[in-house]
């Protein structure tokens, strides 16, 4: 607090006192003529008053807050205490952790929370209180007055209740007395909510509230709800100074136990299904977009509120991060399986023990195939695993890759409600709940080995198969199709699936003589990152078995996707309208080769021990250029910048990426290229 004089224009000068405490709300800054000219002797009298003041406020240290901003900090106070303390209690008879010895603990709270508030915040009971209890319940009741008195002096729980009460730009012109007042009000409504709880339902969370106001009521003698306070003198005869500004603390709305929902999504009731599931879902998507502000000063939106469900969140998390197609959906299928193994719908209701049962879920009972048919659509998870237990064929449990990518989703929304207002109050521990998995980031995914890829290739339908419908036995037809090309294509330029697969005609160009695919977004498919924007050049294997043929007849039929085939059946008429927008990157794009290729696989190594897939052939060119050797075996013929650019990697630094031409050249990445092995001759 700072006092100084204050030299009008009318020569006289005024003791003008910065800051007092509020005793009451709307009390102004002071100012009142010293009676003198004299700076001096203005200066000695504001010591002076000064000192007086602060006597004076000494000695009226138990002056309360105005009425009407402690009956709104204290309802919301004692809102928040009963929601959270019902939570917690809920939570203990549904998961089986409420033993007796919780009980007796949950009545020990309550009495001592009645002594800290009737004898004071101390660290140890009185004699008198504590020969109230039982022999063998001293001992615990003495711990827990212990643990609550560290708790409620603590500067994190006194920060916290500040920032509630106040905004938080104004915390720091609290006294000290209205701090201490403040933490006072939070213990009585602390020992209120304990008190009614113990009266009171669970399932009735309003009639505890109102017991509680009530024990709050008869305590403190506070209004009821349904009556405003009257307005004190202070209020209403408020200096009418326009640069004198009264600074009350903020009332805080009581918040409410009705869970909020998004706009048209519906709670699920009964059994919780995939059906009912997928219903919910779809309710989610269809949710309306954020209005944008129209201009109109009277249509500012100032407080948003946000449904609490977790569809809803999942969906509006899309949004905001302009998620892929196939982001959103693996989003949205870890929240289908969240609340289909947990129940749980809302984000605030989420605990640590869901998550951990949701790990365990998937580890050990869910069928890695599920939701296949319509009748297991209508099954709840328990009907599905009862099902599954009589049928030891089928395999279960998900790969820990899998589940840490639904865990993570489900830590990633959470997170993202936080923002809307909707977090939860903990800190989601994912690391711990995901299951060991001994192999090296290299062991997740095999590499083709040289002689199996060269075995795998040797299969007939590229050496000759018996007809087309007939692609996996030996004859004499050769049908360079998309199957033929595309999997020989990925393993002479180690490219995505999707970026081979979704080529056009005019993707194939010729520069200075050398051949190269040129990969870059299209109307069929766009690319996973910008700088997989890059040109390949075509391996000599691919022109000596007529690749440049095929592209001249796809372009003499006027053609413009260069492997239609390809093309997902689903979306197929949608890629083919060329004024649609480009569509986001999708790496399901081409999967109807996968069949045919797992079928080779099989048939070719028999049974494919190594578990190979069509991404393996991605690892064996990405391997196979780091491990190119001169002849002095140490000097490496393949730089690690070059194959990043054929690979469509990430650049390391910002030369690679800023200080570089956009596209490479050719000639050298061509004699890199000619580094891999023909696979179909010599």
């Amino acid at each position: 607090m700072h006092s100084i004089p204050y030299l009008t224009q009318r020569r006289k000068i005024y003791f003008f006192r910065r800051r007092v405490p509020r005793l009451s709300t709307g009390l102004s800054p002071v100012m009142v003529s010293l009676g003198t000219t004299d700076r001096r002797s203005a200066y000695r009298l504001c010591m002076q008053l000064t000192a007086r003041m602060d006597q004076m406020l000494d000695e009226k240290t138990h002056i309360f807050l105005p009425d009407a901003d402690v009956a709104a900090f204290f309802k919301a106070e004692l809102r928040r205490c009963v929601d959270e303390l019902r939570r917690t209690r809920v939570i203990e008879h549904m998961d089986g952790s409420l033993t007796a010895e919780r009980v007796s603990r949950h009545r020990l709270e309550a009495f001592v929370l009645r002594s800290l508030n009737e004898d004071g915040l101390r660290d140890q009971m009185p004699d008198e209180r504590i020969s109230q209890l039982s022999e063998e319940d001293r001992e615990e009741a003495a711990n827990i007055q212990h643990e609550m008195f560290k708790k409620f002096i603590s500067p994190a729980f006194n920060n916290a209740l500040q920032r509630r009460a106040v905004p938080d730009e104004r915390v720091s012109n609290l006294s000290e007395f209205e701090k201490l007042q403040l933490r006072w009000k939070t213990v009585e409504a602390n020992m209120a909510a304990h008190h009614a709880l113990q009266n009171v339902p669970l399932h009735a969370s309003e009639d505890a509230c109102r017991s509680a106001e009530q024990i709050l009521t008869t305590m403190m003698s506070i209004e009821p709800e349904d009556r405003k306070p009257n307005p004190s003198t202070e209020q209403r005869n408020l200096p009418s100074d326009p640069g004198i500004t009264s600074h009350p603390l903020s009332p805080i709305t009581p918040t409410s136990t009705t869970k909020l929902l998004t706009p048209g999504v519906d709670a699920i009731k009964g059994p919780i299904n995939a059906e009912a599931i997928y219903r919910q879902r779809d309710q989610a998507l269809a949710q309306p977009e954020d209005e944008t502000f129209d201009g109109d000063a009277h249509d500012v939106v100032v407080e948003q509120v946000y449904g609490e469900d977790l569809f809803g969140t999942a969906v509006r998390l899309c949004r905001r991060q302009s998620s892929r197609d196939g982001t959103k959906d693996q989003k949205l299928k870890s929240v289908s399986l969240f609340i289909y193994v947990t129940g749980v719908q809302f984000v605030t209701d989420i605990r640590t023990h869901h998550l951990e049962a949701f790990a365990r879920a998937l580890q050990n009972h869910l069928p890695k195939h599920y939701w296949k048919s319509a009748q297991h659509k209508r099954m709840t998870f328990k009907e599905l695993m009862t099902l599954h237990r009589s049928s030891p064929d089928i395999t279960v449990g998900l790969g820990s890759g899998t589940i840490e990518r639904h865990l993570t989703t489900i830590k990633s929304i959470t997170s993202y409600a936080s923002r809307e207002g909707n977090g939860v109050p903990f800190d989601v521990p994912i690391s711990e709940m995901v299951p060991a998995d001994n192999r090296t980031d290299a062991e997740k995914r095999s590499v083709f080995t040289y002689d199996d890829i060269r075995q795998v290739f040797a299969h007939p339908l590229w050496t000759g198969s018996k007809s087309r419908s007939r692609r996996h036995t030996s004859g004499d037809m050769v049908i360079k199709d998309h199957h033929f090309w595309i999997n020989l294509i990925l393993a002479h330029t180690g490219a995505r699936r999707s970026e081979i697969a979704g080529l056009l005609v005019s993707d194939v160009l010729e520069e200075d003589g050398i051949n190269h695919f040129y990969i870059r977004p299209n109307f069929l498919r766009g690319l996973k990152k910008p700088h997989c924007k890059r040109r390949i050049p075509l391996h000599p294997e691919l022109i000596s078995q007529g690749f440049l043929d095929f592209v001249a007849a796809s372009a003499s039929k006027k053609e413009i996707v260069l492997f239609p085939a390809a093309i997902p059946a689903k979306i197929r008429e949608t890629c083919l309208d060329q004024h649609t927008p480009p569509p986001p990157y999708n790496d399901k794009f081409g999967d109807g080769l996968d069949h045919v290729w797992r079928e080779c696989l099989v048939r070719s190594l028999k049974g494919n021990p190594e578990k190979y897939s069509l991404h393996s052939l991605r690892h064996y060119v990405n391997e196979a250029f780091a491990e190119s050797r001169s002849s002095d075996g140490i000097t490496k013929l393949v730089s690690a910048e070059d194959r990043r650019d054929i690979m469509g990697h990430n650049p390391i630094d910002v030369n690679e990426r800023t200080y570089r031409r956009d596209e490479r050249p050719l000639a050298p990445l061509y004699e890199i290229i000619k580094l891999l092995p023909n696979l179909l001759g010599d």
